[in-house]
Formats: structure tokens, sequence, C-alpha cells
């Protein structure tokens, strides 16, 4: 067989594999005939029933791949590819666009699609000092309005972007929640010491700008400049808010997003950087770090302070 003509039968063998992924959705393909593993039939399951707890339904989906490279691996066609996805639910009378990034590999072998699996993002978080400086951003800093339109929107204009005005992390959850609430007017304080304050210079920043735990931390802070309280549940935020997760449960928090919208229950909707998502159920039961030990923090930023 020519080059060319395996080339057309390995991206027929993807195309369709793409197609199934997007069929599920909509009831038109089997899970199980689908060469995905454990952990991600897992996560299509966890969705499918959080959809149906919710009386929400996928009316229309959209699948397909970007930036897709293909590499011979012996008798193997490694090809490395950013799924996109998109859906339209409904919601009682309500409908919502939801939108992920994931960067993928399928493996294709004899022109058959044998496996096809979210590639995990090994980033080593900064490591923080157990105790921020004590010292205290000065009074006249602290009295601020929050425009959480303008951080909604910054939000839902870089969800699945970088902005090149902001430092670079492999690890770029808390670092996006921090442009967010920079956005809408939160002041940076504490430079040049990376233990104090939130703050961020390009090339040199706070742990809590970028680092998940941190964020956690300083949001509890009562003396803090962002001004969060904290509430019991999540529906007690509105767009504007954050989010913190706890994967593990084991005290060391690992993510943040904020809420971007509501659906029909009043139920937060966020966005999210590293796996990419806009406009995602707020409980990540589909997501590959969740656990049955998961624990969340609901911050509610005031409006002035």
């Amino acid at each position: 067989m020519s080059k060319r003509g395996m080339r057309v039968d390995w991206k027929t063998a993807f195309q369709k594999h793409l197609t199934m992924l997007g069929d599920y959705w909509v009831g038109n393909a089997d899970l199980h005939k689908m060469p995905l593993d454990p952990e991600e039939k897992r996560r299509f399951t966890a969705r499918s029933k959080a959809l149906k707890d919710q009386e929400a339904e996928i009316e229309r989906t959209l699948v397909r791949a970007n930036h897709v490279r293909a590499t011979s691996k012996r008798e193997d066609l490694v090809v490395d590819y950013c799924l996109v996805m998109q859906w339209l639910i409904k919601h009682q009378s309500t409908f919502i666009l939801e939108e992920r990034l994931e960067n993928r590999q399928s493996v294709l072998r004899n022109q058959r699609l044998v496996s096809d699996a979210l590639v995990p993002i090994v980033a080593k978080e900064e490591q923080e000092f157990e105790r921020e400086s004590g010292e205290q951003a000065p009074l006249e800093l602290r009295s601020r309005t929050y425009d959480r339109l303008a951080a909604v929107r910054y939000a839902d204009l870089w969800w699945n972007r970088r902005n090149p005005q902001y430092p670079v992390v492999a690890d770029d959850c808390t670092n996006y929640i921090s442009q967010c609430l920079h956005a809408g007017g939160i002041r940076m304080w504490g430079n040049p010491i990376r233990s104090r304050g939130w703050w961020q210079q390009r090339t040199n920043w706070s742990f809590s700008w970028t680092v998940a735990n941190a964020l956690r931390w300083y949001l509890s802070k009562s003396e803090g400049m962002i001004g969060a309280v904290e509430k019991s549940s999540a529906r007690e935020l509105v767009p504007g808010d954050v989010i913190c997760y706890d994967f593990e449960g084991d005290g060391h928090w690992n993510h943040n997003t904020m809420v971007t919208a509501l659906d029909a229950n009043g139920e937060p909707l966020v966005n999210a950087h590293t796996y990419d998502a806009r406009h995602r159920s707020w409980a990540y039961r589909d997501s590959p770090a969740w656990t049955s030990k998961i624990q969340y923090k609901f911050f509610h930023i005031r409006d002035q302070t």
C-alpha cells in the first residue's frame, strides 16, 4: 500500500473515533465499544449521570481535533492532538454552551485506533513558604470596587488562550484566576517578597498569584486585598466569585476556578485553565483528578471593601 493510502486510512479511523466521541453525548454511540481506558469511561459516565441528575440534556455537540501531529513508533502510529469539545445543553427552559479543550493522545495499529487518552499535565508546583509575611497591606490600599462583570468578561475572553502580559507557568489555573480578579479591579500588593501579598511582574510573582494552595489561604485572610468572604455552599455564589478544590481531601488545595454563569437551578458554571474549560459544572465530578474525598471552598468576592 502506498504511503498516501496509509495516511488516508489512519485519518479515516481517527475521524471515526472523533465522530463517536461526539455521538456518545447525544445517545448514538456505545461507550463500551470505544477504546478508552477505565478512568476515561468513569469520567464519561460521571458526566452523563450529572446531566441526568440535573434534568439537563445535550441538544447538539461539536467535536474536532486541532494541532494534530502523527508520529510512527515501531508498529504503532501515535497521534497527539488537542480535542475541542462544545456542547449545547438544554436545562429546563434555558440553553448553555459549554466548551472544553483537552490535550490527548491516540494510538493506531494496523490502521485501527486502539487507545485514546487524556495527556496528564505534569507540573511541579512552586515551593511556597509555610507562613506568609506578617506585614499587612496599608489600609489606604484596601478600599476598592470589584467589577465582577469585567472579571467575567476577562475569564470568557481568555478561557482557551494565554495572555502574554502575565506570567507563563505550566500549571496555569491559579495564574488565570488571579488575572481575572485583577481585571475586576483587585489591587496588587506585596512586591517584591514572594511570600507576602498578591502580585506579579511577569518575570516574578507572589506564591498566591500562581500557586493554588497559596491563593486559597490568601482568600481566607480577612485583611487581604481581595476581600473574599467564605460561603457554605456553591449556590450562594454569583459570577465573579471563586471556588477552590482539594481533590484528595488532604488539606493541600490543588485547583481554582471562577464562576462565570449560573444554570437554571442557580448552580455555578465555571471557567478554568490547565484543562481549559468554559461554563463547566462546578463540582468537577468528571475531572481526572476527582476523588471521593474532594473538598471545596466557596468564596464570594465583595463588591466593595
